[in-house]
């Protein structure tokens, strides 16, 4: 007969006594857990989050819960911003699509989510320690941090206790062998998954450059260039939304300044060049190389991070250079519906005497009511010289100085329930204007503005 040392005695009594207080209490705890599930019905075990700045990551999200829900799957699709900590208590799996833009930042719906998770494990509160994750990063490898966002999230996860189902794919942009690769290590984790990868390329069309014009002859910058293109006959679009340009095998993104009702589709590029004087790929095309009556592929990608708000909303539009592009279609929308709402437009250029883009356009929104607010402003703009006589009101300065002088007037619009949108650069103007809002406003609330829509970004 085998005969148990002591210790191993203690380990089996402990071990059935364990046993038989979980079987004691087996109802309780399966209602324990029926309670927590049933106080958040609306919650299920996976949850699809995405981070994104342009709509690609959202796109992607969006078609992956999809497909999780066709396989049977009981699915929850929100943005980074959106996912608390009580999610992440009673979901088990988490699927996170995250953009990288700029240097290394994360999208406007996407930079709370870490704050909260690092704030939660100062607080003890180990939210994420049953967690399994899987992450894919999308990014350009143009920019030094390539898919930085998205790997911080991994380190963050892993340091607050989650476990990650597989390493961090990064994306570079969004090329098809990467995103194959996403679907096969999901599927090797037991999810299911009814289709291939979506063709996030989309389907492109030759479209064909009607006409080219320059814009700003004799500007102390660079060129800056108006093209009009067919109207693409499979694609819809809406304000806000973005044209792709594809080319030697890439891509770049540009700004649609026109609505389908005007029959064609409208850009505006400023000519770019390198340090060693070559120009650019896609504005050397566009500007220079590309010659009317001929044709390039393209595709269209709906941006809804950038779309309109409901047309009773008031609205404060603020660019700069090529951002007036994304601006005008706003702006050309608000004159379509008939909107009875507020509009301000408030517009940076160079040289008040060679870059008034689209000067008569926007005098006669301006003079129609289609605007209520036109302010310009002019970098470049000689402190002897007298600023021409325009309607609204013009500016010595950068966009963010002029704004300075205006706090009363835009918290005021802010008051009223005014969104803004922003578009053009990012360094500089976008960036200097978030810190006048964050001043004015506190971080709260300039994050609660994002958080309803009401401060939206189309930046680069």
């Amino acid at each position: 007969m085998i005969s148990l040392q002591p210790w191993g005695q203690a380990s089996l009594l402990i071990l059935g006594w364990c046993l038989l207080t979980l079987w004691c209490f087996r109802a309780s705890l399966r209602q324990f857990w029926h309670n927590r599930r049933a106080a958040h019905p609306d919650l299920p075990e996976i949850l699809v989050a995405y981070a994104s700045e342009g709509g690609t990551a959202a796109a992607l999200a969006g078609d992956l819960a999809q497909q999780l829900e066709q396989g049977g799957e009981a699915v929850a699709l929100l943005s980074l911003n959106q996912l608390s900590p009580q999610q992440l208590a009673v979901s088990r799996r988490l699927l996170i699509i995250a953009s990288t833009y700029g240097d290394g930042e994360a999208p406007a719906n996407g930079q709370q989510f870490l704050r909260r998770l690092q704030h939660s494990q100062q607080q003890g509160q180990h939210v994420v320690q049953d967690v399994r994750y899987a992450i894919l990063a999308l990014g350009d490898d143009d920019y030094p941090q390539f898919c930085a966002f998205g790997l911080q999230l991994h380190k963050q996860l892993q340091q607050a206790g989650a476990q990650p189902m597989f390493d961090p794919l990064c994306v570079n942009r969004q090329e098809r062998q990467t995103l194959q690769l996403w679907q096969q290590q999901l599927a090797a984790q037991g999810f299911t998954l009814t289709d291939a990868v979506a063709d996030v390329h989309t389907a492109t069309e030759a479209l064909t450059l009607e006409q080219r014009r320059w814009l700003n002859p004799g500007s102390p910058g660079a060129a800056l260039y108006e093209l009009h293109l067919s109207k693409p006959h499979h694609s819809h679009w809406q304000a806000g939304d973005i044209a792709r340009l594809w080319l030697a095998g890439r891509y770049r993104d540009y700004s649609i300044a026109s609505l389908p009702e005007e029959n064609h589709l409208r850009l505006l590029v400023r000519e770019q060049h390198h340090d060693n004087g070559e120009p650019g790929l896609g504005s050397g095309w566009l500007c220079q190389q590309w010659q009317p009556g001929s044709t390039s592929r393209f595709s269209v990608r709906s941006n809804p991070a950038f779309h309109a708000p409901p047309t009773a909303v008031p609205l404060i539009l603020i660019g700069n250079g090529t951002g007036l592009a994304g601006l005008r279609a706003h702006l050309k929308q608000r004159s379509l519906q008939n909107s009875q709402a507020s509009c301000w437009l408030l517009f940076g250029e160079r040289s008040p005497e060679h870059d008034r883009i689209w000067q008569q356009e926007l005098d006669h929104w301006y003079q129609s009511g289609v605007l209520t607010e036109l302010d310009r402003c002019y970098s470049r703009a000689s402190g002897a010289a007298e600023l021409p006589a325009l309607c609204g009101r013009s500016h010595r300065g950068y966009v963010q100085h002029a704004l300075q002088g205006e706090q009363k007037r835009l918290l005021q619009w802010l008051k009223q329930g005014a969104a803004i949108y922003i578009c053009g650069s990012r360094d500089g103007m976008a960036s200097d204007i978030d810190q006048l809002l964050q001043q004015w406003l506190g971080k709260r609330a300039t994050e609660r503005l994002q958080q309803q829509g009401r401060y939206r970004k189309d930046v680069y």
